[in-house]
């Protein structure tokens, strides 16, 4: 059961980027793997406010 986590900007998600970015990831891991598996991908996307984030060691926000 693959389970992969996308995480990015809250500003960068909405209503409709959700269910497009699950569905294109789904569809990235059966193109790599078989159809059968299809059924057995989950997707969590989460938005995170730019303060939590960090790179290098200093904060986005």
């Amino acid at each position: 059961m693959p389970l992969i986590e996308v995480k990015l900007y809250d500003t960068r998600i909405n209503e409709e980027t959700v269910p497009k970015l699950i569905q294109k990831v789904t569809d990235a891991v059966v193109e790599c793997t078989t159809e059968k598996i299809r059924g057995e991908t989950h997707v969590i996307v989460e938005g995170i406010p730019a303060k939590q984030w960090g790179t290098g060691g200093k904060p986005h926000a």
